[in-house]
């Protein structure tokens, strides 16, 4: 299953879905936490300065122990703190215990509000005190106290807490931080001692821990729907490519016919459109292929079949001068059968691009002139009449000049064995804009208009050429070569006679 594209696709998202948001949360828990652990410190801090100088009140007064113990507590209840009072050998003088085990006396309270500077009109209320006692204090409201939960609203209170509200304080852990204040005579400057607040309230722990129950949450959706998706995204990204891959499929079990759809104007569309270029040609190949065989074995059929009786004759005859005579026969069929052979191989190199002569800068009219002679005494052992045009300045192309040389052969081959004697061949060079133009033509038989689209098949013979010697790829070679070189050939009548156009891009 996990090695489809899909579901790696969709596995991706959630993966990265939950990196995301096990960083947001980490630094947003962490931001949290150290904003709550400095407004912690900041509350131990403010209630350490105002117990040090109550301390240093209560001493300078010589206030006695019991009662300097009831308002130690009654502090660590307001303070919602534990509070430990040392001397300078830092011997324990005081300590308040744990804030949820202290019960507190609502007059000494009222008292110690009223020391402690706060406003005639202060007002107080305790919802619940030590809701781990059995009774509550005298002034506690009749409802249920709420378990691990204190509740506190005082007015005008000096302990850090806001005026006029309720402020929910819950339950301590023994692991809060530890703030140490020193115990300071505000008359001589001494320190009388010191004093250290502990077991505070974690204003951020509920906060913190119902953040980190959303994140959760939020994390776990976020992951399920990037995964939901990435599934989703995933279908339309693989759909193309399933498609592909039935087409290939099909067309690998034997049906050329096949071809991807290209709906899509994106990278799948271009891929498939190659793909059905790739088709084309692939088919084209197999179809011409398989035309070329038969083509093949039907021309060699003939000779062949010629040859053997030929043999077979020369075999039985006693006689010399008419075994001689069949030998030369199947000696001639031998050399068409060679000829034929040689063509083949030379068309199939050069549709294969087996040979690898690079093309290069090649002056048209120069390669013309050089054969100029060639051609003049091959017309002229035909009789016919030869004429060649050039230009003065040189035609420059760029083609490998040996194949245009065996193209050019070929159509001067074509002229003088299909004009009667009598006839006339011209090769005309000539610059028409960019373009290098080179012309072979004729006054012989002409070509039968119907012949004309299947000219440079191979095999293809005109009707009225069946009386000429040849294999029938003469000219489907000239084709291969020139369009090869970057060039094309074009086929015209004449009347009389025929005209073959070689162009090619001409170079400056």
């Amino acid at each position: 299953m996990f090695k489809s594209i899909r579901s790696r696709l969709a596995l991706s998202f959630a993966a990265i879905a939950l990196v995301a948001a096990v960083a947001l949360g980490a630094v947003l828990l962490t931001i949290l936490q150290n904003y709550y652990a400095h407004l912690e410190f900041d509350y131990l801090l403010g209630n350490a300065k105002f117990v040090g100088s109550f301390v240093a009140a209560t001493q300078s007064d010589n206030a006695p122990h019991d009662e300097v113990q009831s308002q130690i507590e009654n502090l660590a209840f307001l303070t919602q703190t534990r509070i430990q009072v040392y001397d300078t050998n830092q011997q324990l003088l005081y300590d308040s215990g744990s804030p949820q085990n202290i019960t507190v006396n609502l007059g000494v309270m009222k008292q110690l509000i009223a020391q402690g500077g706060s406003p005639p009109n202060a007002t107080y209320r305790v919802i619940a005190v030590n809701p781990n006692s059995a009774q509550a204090p005298v002034g506690a409201p009749s409802a249920p106290p709420i378990l691990r939960q204190r509740s506190i609203q005082v007015a005008g209170s000096p302990f850090g807490f806001d005026l006029n509200t309720t402020i929910v304080l819950r339950s301590v852990r023994s692991d809060t931080p530890h703030l140490k204040q020193a115990i300071v005579d505000p008359k001589s400057g001494s320190v009388l001692g010191s004093v250290v607040l502990s077991e505070g309230p974690t204003y951020g722990s509920d906060i913190l821990a119902s953040v980190a129950r959303g994140w959760v949450l939020a994390s776990a959706i976020a992951v399920l729907l990037a995964a939901a998706v990435g599934w989703y995204i995933s279908r339309r990204i693989s759909a193309p490519v399933l498609a592909l891959t039935g087409v290939t499929t099909r067309m690998a079990a034997g049906d050329l016919s096949s071809r991807a759809d290209v709906g899509n104007q994106d990278e799948f569309g271009l891929l498939a459109h190659s793909f059905n270029e790739m088709a084309d040609q692939v088919e084209g190949t197999v179809v011409a292929l398989r035309r070329f065989v038969s083509d093949a074995a039907h021309e060699l059929h003939t000779p062949l079949t010629a040859l053997r009786t030929n043999l077979d004759l020369a075999a039985d005859e006693s006689n010399a001068a008419e075994q001689r005579v069949f030998i030369e026969r199947a000696q001639t069929t031998v050399a068409r059968l060679e000829t034929l052979a040689n063509n083949l191989l030379d068309l199939s190199r050069i549709e294969t691009k087996t040979e690898k002569e690079p093309p290069a800068l090649t002056d048209l009219g120069a390669l013309v002139r050089e054969n100029a002679e060639v051609y003049a005494s091959q017309a002229e052992q035909v009789a016919l009449t030869f004429t060649v045009q050039t230009p003065d300045a040189p035609l420059m192309i760029r083609a490998n000049p040996i194949k245009v040389q065996r193209a050019l052969n070929n159509l001067v081959d074509n002229a003088c064995k299909f004009t009667p004697a009598g006839g006339a061949v011209e090769i005309d060079l000539r610059r028409e804009e960019d373009r290098a133009v080179l012309s072979v033509s004729d006054t012989g038989i002409g070509i039968p208009v119907d012949d004309l689209p299947q000219l440079f098949n191979r095999f293809h013979r005109g009707r009225n050429a069946t009386a000429y010697p040849g294999s029938g790829l003469g000219l489907a070679i000239v084709k291969a070569i020139v369009e090869q070189q970057g060039g094309q050939v074009i086929a015209e009548n004449t009347n009389p006679g025929a005209r073959f156009t070689l162009e090619w891009r001409a170079v400056s």
